[in-house]
């Protein structure tokens, strides 16, 4: 019974030596809206993204720093563009896709200003 314990005791130790540093990780996320008409689709760092909503875009477990995006519009309505976002830490950001007529702008919900397009 005593050696139960024992190993009860280690285990436990164990886990929260290899959990701890998984729980202090904290992630960040950015979310894109765009309208309900038109689907698009979000590149990230050369990757294309899942798409869970044809609408909507969620960029999750970012760790803090720049990341580079594009934004491709299905059946090529719009020309892709693309841009730097800087991730806070421990945080997230929101974007509105507004369109245009020529294409569409990000509008960054949180600095209140659009994000210029990368040539």
């Amino acid at each position: 019974m005593r050696l139960r314990h024992l190993l009860k005791y280690y285990l436990l130790a164990y886990v929260g030596i290899v959990a701890e540093p998984v729980l202090a990780q904290s992630f960040s996320y950015i979310y894109i809206q765009g309208d309900k008409v038109t689907p698009f689709y979000v590149k990230m760092d050369g990757q294309m993204m899942p798409r869970y909503g044809k609408n909507y875009c969620i960029l999750s477990e970012l760790v803090p720093g720049p990341i580079h995006i594009e934004i491709l519009f299905q059946q090529r309505m719009f020309p892709p563009k693309k841009f730097t976002i800087d991730v806070p830490e421990n945080g997230y950001r929101g974007f509105l896709i507004n369109k245009k007529e020529q294409g569409f702008d990000l509008y960054d919900l949180q600095q209140k200003s659009y994000l210029e397009p990368e040539e």
